[in-house]
């Protein structure tokens, strides 16, 4: 579906009635596999796509509502903006700021309401005392009913509710395209009515989050912001005990990084006068190209996306064919492990975490964790091994951040006639944002705050907008008051959590070794946060390709990998690219055209 301009979703909004006025446990003790520590993410990505129908029961005030006038004239006391007043960002902070005093005057506090919210879980039941509720129901004097469902439950359970006309006061959606279909049906609150009540949320919503969100008629049927576990936390790290034992220095261009690769092979980096080191595995288990993938944006912006009123593609502009390029070179300087095609990401880690390869695409966090625990818990040394590139190669540049986190919806019916209550809702979401005063006691099982007479955790935002969100062994989530795994309140991390800028907890006072490599686990996570990034085309940009092109995914494969190893010459390039415009490239790129509302290329058409 076609979307709009910016320009347009704001001129939409102007010209609509408002209804409102104004517009990380300790290393030792958990064993931070990558695959593991991200899983709960990842379900919650099958919702992230989300942008949550409005299915919730039906909440009344338990107290006598707010008058409209009341509402409205709050709103304007607090000086809430206008929707086509706010300046969103065009890509995520690097530096978040922290919400502040005075935003919130809008919302009169002394009004009770009763409120239902719908998300999904993480596959275990929230318990009946539920902690974070009871101290979000006092702090901000409502009565919130969670109701949660397994994420592919919850289309079927939201339309049913909507049948039924017994929807949630606010609900996180199983898909955009759901969202939308709520959306033309009239059935939800506009987003310009919503964001100008969540100005620390308003950071953290790109032009592109907005523009991706945004109907063909202007109109935003959902609000999202930034996602729990975002694609610009993986990046390329080096052997730095490597480089010692070579005598390099940090590589800082192409020709300097292909040098590297090459003694890594061939040189004896680890000493031990055997020829079994090699200078990267794909891990891509046959069917892609996993950890090389990390190189692909270094040779140009690796989305589709609008140009002077015409599609650009990378399979086109020679971005494509540049990465594939460097990929032959490696492959034709024998500095790639023999399986690296073939082989799966946890198999791989027999050379990623032992030794044998000089550089991976990691999660810093991840990577530090796994190769201590990978050697008999040796966290001084996983401190010395790895070494993240403090900066690119001169125009080169990173992969997108800034993809959706989970999408929210309020239906219409909840809030018509009760202005006071929708600025609740939004009220109560904004404060669990990052950057919020209810972030930490919502995300992680819930904080210090939440658990009376608990106090071992460490949560705090720190001056350059990070944060420590240290959940120590002993929490309720893990010592059996609320299970034994920390999931059964994790349900609550929908609706603010992140990772983008979280850091590892250091003291002083702990492990010299342990603090060594969550020391080195910062550096990573900041080198990354420095890189110069693409923008998030894709959001925009991506359309079904085993829809549109059932078998092309499958060829694409094929005839790259044929020109990795050399079995097709570069000089073929342009013959491919014919062939791949023929198989149903050619369709995807008119799809991508329609869908971002301009002209296919001349050398497409």
């Amino acid at each position: 579906m076609k979307r709009k301009k910016l320009m347009a979703l704001c001129l939409a909004a102007a010209m609509s009635a408002s209804m409102l006025a104004g517009c990380g446990s300790d290393g030792k003790e958990a064993s931070g596999d990558s695959k593991e520590q991200s899983s709960a993410e990842e379900s919650g990505e099958e919702a992230q796509d989300s942008a949550e129908e409005s299915s919730g029961e039906e909440a009344e005030a338990s107290d006598s509502k707010a008058p409209d006038d009341g509402a409205a004239g709050g709103a304007a006391a607090a000086n809430v903006p206008a929707f086509e007043d706010i300046q969103f960002p065009d890509t995520m902070p690097a530096n978040p700021t922290l919400a502040e005093d005075g935003w919130y005057d809008y919302d009169d506090m002394s009004v009770h309401y009763d409120l239902e919210f719908l998300t999904y879980n993480y596959g275990e039941e929230l318990p009946a005392n539920d902690p974070i509720a009871a101290w979000l129901n006092e702090k901000f004097n409502v009565t919130i009913t969670l109701t949660t469902a397994a994420s592919g439950d919850l289309e079927s359970i939201l339309s049913t509710r909507f049948s039924s006309d017994d929807v949630p006061d606010l609900f996180s959606l199983p898909s955009l395209d759901y969202g939308f279909t709520l959306g033309e049906q009239g059935l939800l609150v506009d987003a310009s009515e919503i964001y100008p009540y969540m100005p620390q949320t308003c950071k953290f919503v790109t032009t592109t989050l907005l523009e991706y969100t945004t109907m063909e008629d202007g109109s935003i049927p959902v609000f999202t912001k930034y996602a729990i576990q975002d694609g610009d936390i993986w990046g390329l790290a080096i052997r730095e005990d490597w480089l010692e034992s070579l005598n390099m220095e940090m590589p800082t261009t192409l020709d300097e990084l292909k040098e590297y690769a090459r003694a890594c092979t061939f040189d004896d980096p680890d000493g031990n006068g055997q020829d079994d080191t090699w200078f990267m595995t794909g891990a891509g288990n046959g069917t892609g190209f996993g950890c090389l993938g990390g190189f692909q944006p270094w040779f140009g912006n690796p989305a589709a996306r609008a140009q002077d009123g015409k599609l650009v593609s990378p399979m086109l502009d020679g971005s494509h064919k540049g990465w594939i390029t460097f990929m032959h070179e490696l492959y034709d300087m024998n500095v790639l492990a023999p399986d690296w095609f073939t082989i799966d990401w946890e198999s791989a880690k027999a050379y990623m975490l032992k030794g044998r390869v000089g550089m991976v695409n990691y999660p810093s966090g991840a990577l530090y964790n796994e190769q201590a625990l990978a050697n008999d818990n040796d966290f001084a040394g996983a401190a010395k091994t790895w070494a993240y590139l403090p900066s690119l190669p001169d125009g080169a540049k990173g992969g997108a951040g800034g993809n959706a986190g989970p999408l929210w919806a309020i239906p219409k019916s909840k809030v018509e006639g009760d202005q006071g209550k929708l600025m609740r809702i939004l009220h109560i979401m904004d404060s669990m944002c990052y950057g919020g005063d209810s972030y930490f006691a919502t995300v992680q099982g819930g904080g210090n705050e939440v658990h009376e007479g608990y106090e071992a955790d460490v949560r705090e935002y720190l001056p350059d907008g990070t944060n420590y969100c240290y959940v120590d062994a002993s929490h309720p989530g893990f010592d059996g008051t609320y299970g034994t795994t920390n999931l059964a309140l994790a349900t609550w991390q929908n609706f603010g959590y992140t990772l983008k800028w979280q850091m590892e907890y250091v003291t002083d006072d702990m492990d010299p070794d342990l603090k060594a490599q969550k020391e080195k686990t910062n550096e990573g996570i900041k080198a990354m946060a420095g890189y110069d990034r693409w923008p998030n085309d894709g959001l925009l940009s991506t359309v079904s390709t085993s829809t549109i092109a059932p078998n092309l995914g499958e060829y694409e494969i094929q005839q790259l990998y044929k020109f990795v190893v050399g079995e097709r010459s570069m000089d073929e390039w342009d013959d491919y690219v014919k062939e791949w415009l023929d198989r149903g490239g050619r369709d995807v790129l008119t799809a991508q055209a329609e869908k971002l509302g301009v002209e296919l290329p001349d050398e497409a058409k």
